[in-house]
């Protein structure tokens, strides 16, 4: 569509040519408009196997519903396909398996990826022998354990366009850490899309299946690392990092985009309060570089700013007084010379009014 108004705007197309309207955009308000404005700069649309013309009136009703005609099936098609995906989900049907398996295309069967199912034993042990989600994440980088979405690229050619995806980071390790799948058990509908907003499901309306996948680690392994999250997640919470800072979320990376985290640090016996890169904090150096600035350095450079912002209102109220006064002391001689003006005014109307009346006898005298 951007492409298609820039040439428009070019002035390089004349026409747009479609096989139907519905290639040309099915949301029936939404292409309406969209070809009402091609139509109105110009630009025919015509339909190749509907035979409409936006240029012909009589074919405008026709578009009309035909526009709504396309938003029907887009809406029912959507309908359809969220029905078939719920349907294969209460069946336990796995489409792509987790990292660490595989699903072999001619028996359906799911089967354990040794590389990738020793890199998960691996995040598994180390966390459970003390070891922080970001110490793991840079150890699995510097080891060059592949990711998830590098073997979704080489498997299946899904690129991701965010190179994150290609390093490990805090975010990836906890997902791993936090992930079913590698007890055996699936657990699908937990999350649904409702007017565009992304919803969590309760438990009690989730399709649970057990025994879906060969299990890479043991349950008790298992929900000692959930204990472990919960404690840590407890502490980040209530604890040091909890994000409740005046810039939280104010701040964001020149580099990589993303947003400064607060973090307490003590020094010298002292709190202070630091933000700190959250894609450097999270995945270290391999994402981002250490990014860092201290609360007071902010507060000093809001500081300054307010108080030159202050300084520049005083002076401009200053301006605005003296101009004020200014106005004042000028505000008789000028009324004063408004009033002659309008008396000379009146007085002009006067003696066009009277040459007016003296023109219109003289003619009258002549017929």
């Amino acid at each position: 569509i951007a492409k298609l108004t820039e040439a428009m705007k070019n002035g390089t197309i004349d026409a747009v040519i479609v096989k139907g309207l519905s290639r040309l955009g099915r949301h029936r308000i939404q292409t309406a408009l969209f070809i009402d404005y091609l139509t109105e700069n110009g630009v025919r649309v015509l339909s190749a196997t509907e035979g409409l013309d936006s240029f012909q009136e009589e074919d405008t009703l026709t578009i009309g519903i035909r526009g709504l005609m396309n938003d029907y099936y887009a809406k029912d098609i959507g309908k359809k396909i969220r029905a078939g995906y719920r349907q294969k989900q209460k069946r336990g049907l796995i489409i792509i398996p987790p990292f660490g398996y595989w699903k072999d295309k001619n028996t359906d069967e799911v089967k354990v990826d040794p590389e990738a199912a020793d890199t998960v034993r691996l995040i598994f042990s180390l966390y459970l022998s003390g070891m922080g989600q970001k110490k793991i994440a840079q150890q699995l980088n510097r080891e060059c354990h592949p990711t998830p979405a590098q073997l979704q690229l080489k498997r299946y050619g899904k690129h991701r366009p965010n190179i994150r995806g290609y390093v490990w980071n805090y975010v990836s390790v906890k997902n791993i850490l936090s992930d079913e799948s590698y007890i055996g058990s699936l657990v699908n509908h937990r999350k649904e899309m409702r007017e565009g907003k992304t919803y969590t499901v309760p438990q009690e309306g989730q399709f649970r299946h057990e025994g879906i996948y060969p299990p890479l680690v043991t349950k008790t392994d298992w929900e000692r690392v959930q204990a472990l999250l919960r404690q840590n997640n407890r502490h980040m919470t209530n604890g040091a990092n909890k994000p409740c800072h005046r810039y939280s979320k104010l701040l964001a990376c020149g580099d990589c985009g993303n947003v400064f985290v607060p973090m307490k640090r003590y020094w010298n016996g002292k709190c202070r309060v630091e933000y700190v890169c959250k894609s450097y904090h999270h995945g270290g150096k391999g994402i981002c570089s250490s990014h860092r600035i201290h609360e007071e350095q902010i507060d000093s450079a809001v500081e300054d700013f307010v108080t030159a912002q202050l300084e520049r209102y005083r002076a401009e109220q200053k301006k605005l007084s003296e101009q004020q006064k200014m106005w004042a002391l000028r505000k008789p001689v000028l009324d004063a010379h408004i009033l002659l003006l309008q008396k000379r005014i009146q007085q002009l109307e006067g003696e066009i009014d009277k040459i007016l009346m003296e023109k219109m006898s003289a003619s009258i005298r002549t017929r």
